[in-house]
C-alpha cells in the first residue's frame, strides 16, 4: 500500500542546495512521526510553498530492524 502526501516548503528564488537542505530536514521530522506498516511505502512530495514547483519526492519505509528509513529522489524536480 501507498500514501502519497504533499509539502510545501522553501520557495522558487531558493538555490537548488537550499531546498535540498530544507527537503532532508523535513524528511528527518517526518520520519520521527509517521507509524508504517510492514510493507507500506510512504510517499511525501516536497513542493516551493510560494509557486508550486516540484522539488523531489521522499519515499518512507520500514527497514527490516523496523525503523522508518527515508530515500529523497531529486531526478523528480520540475525546477
Amino acid at each position: 500500500m501507498m500514501n502519497t502526501n504533499k509539502i510545501s516548503i522553501g520557495k522558487t528564488t531558493d538555490s537548488f542546495e537550499e531546498l535540498q537542505i530544507l527537503s532532508q530536514k523535513e524528511a528527518e521530522k517526518i520520519a520521527e512521526t509517521l507509524e508504517i506498516k510492514e510493507g507500506e511505502k510512504h510517499i511525501f512530495q516536497f513542493w516551493t510553498s510560494d509557486f508550486p514547483e516540484l522539488i523531489c519526492e521522499a519515499v518512507f519505509h520500514k527497514n527490516i530492524e523496523g525503523n522508518i528509513e527515508c530515500k529523497l529522489d531529486f531526478e523528480q524536480t520540475i525546477l
